[in-house]
């Protein structure tokens, strides 16, 4: 009975294995595998979802080890009740909890459970724009107004750093793959686990549109807090009588990445040691030069978005007029 962790990273097709696996339940019990999702609530029901993942992630030792201790009873019980040799979790949050979860993951290793991880690194010139559209502008992570493309890369290419835990903690059960856009990663993963996994023409990529992602960086930067997505789907409002930012202004803060590669030379000494430790060279790779999108084709998609939340907004204003007057009895 073994058990396999794919731990990210985020941003290199972890929704798209996460979707496969989820689709492919009778295809890996024929295989005797199981997929067991994202959260370890099979511990606690109270662990399940993202802040269920937090609280878990929160705990004292003690609690990692009782944990530990459940979670591989259940394994147990399980692969005895169904057969299954091969367990599946998926969650890219793992890559940056490893010190957290070190005890863990050493308590099911000292139990005779075999253990490996599976993490894709992806080119940071590749990665730091996709991050920074994910982490710095749909889901504002940092307190403040929107950062720009150069603040906020060097707060997250530090995710890299993670490889030295991972590496030094548990390098015998780690396996690293390269990522990039033309890897079918849901066939590259099913390789790994030595299954077969159905084909899919379906890749799910969390990629908006440049207009989509202007809107919502405008519309964030408006908050001191920290904003999860749903709050633009939610509120799509103006919630500031302090003047906007231009949309030029802000298409040049999320679009120009021009600063990658400085941001890259500065840790330079890191990706010595991804070189020299793991064997992936990103030093070789050419500079990529930033995508701007066009001001126009910009312009007109903004305002295709905004016909589209104006003629929203109104209906729900008109049912909320007439909730009111029924209420009132007029």
């Amino acid at each position: 009975m073994r058990i396999v962790f794919h731990i990210g990273m985020g941003k290199t097709g972890t929704t798209s294995i996460q979707h496969a696996l989820a689709n492919s339940t009778t295809a890996l019990a024929n295989q005797k595998s199981a997929y067991m999702g994202m959260w370890f609530d099979a511990i606690d029901p109270a662990y399940g979802g993202l802040q269920g993942f937090s609280r878990f992630v929160g705990e004292a030792d003690e609690k990692k080890i009782l944990s530990a201790e459940v979670f591989h009873r259940y394994l147990v019980d399980r692969a005895e009740k169904e057969g299954i040799e091969t367990y599946i979790f998926s969650n890219e949050g793992l890559f940056q909890a490893g010190p957290q979860l070190e005890l863990f993951f050493s308590t099911l290793q000292a139990q005779g459970l075999s253990i490996s991880f599976v993490v894709y690194l992806r080119d940071p010139r590749a990665w730091l724009p996709s991050a920074y559209t994910q982490w710095a502008i749909r889901h504002k992570t940092n307190e403040g107004p929107v950062q720009d493309f150069p603040t906020a890369a060097r707060r997250l290419i530090t995710q890299y750093q993670m490889i030295r835990f991972w590496r030094e903690n548990f390098g015998t059960a780690l396996k690293v793959k390269p990522f990039d856009s033309s890897l079918d990663v849901i066939q590259d993963f099913a390789g790994i686990l030595g299954l077969d996994l159905p084909k899919s023409d379906t890749r799910r990529l969390e990629r908006a549109e440049p207009a989509d992602t202007l809107l919502r960086a405008m519309f964030n930067t408006r908050f001191q807090d920290k904003v999860l997505p749903d709050e633009f789907d939610r509120f799509v409002t103006n919630s500031s009588s302090a003047p906007p930012p231009s949309l030029q202004d802000m298409a040049k803060r999320c679009f120009n990445h021009q600063a990658a590669e400085e941001i890259i030379a500065e840790k330079r000494e890191l990706f010595e040691y991804i070189r020299d430790n793991i064997g992936f060279d990103f030093f070789d790779e050419e500079p990529r030069p930033s995508n701007l999108p066009d001001d126009t084709e910009l312009q007109r998609r903004v305002i295709d978005y905004l016909v589209e939340v104006t003629f929203d907004q109104a209906q729900r204003l008109k049912r909320l007029e007439r909730l009111i007057y029924d209420h009132m009895g007029k």
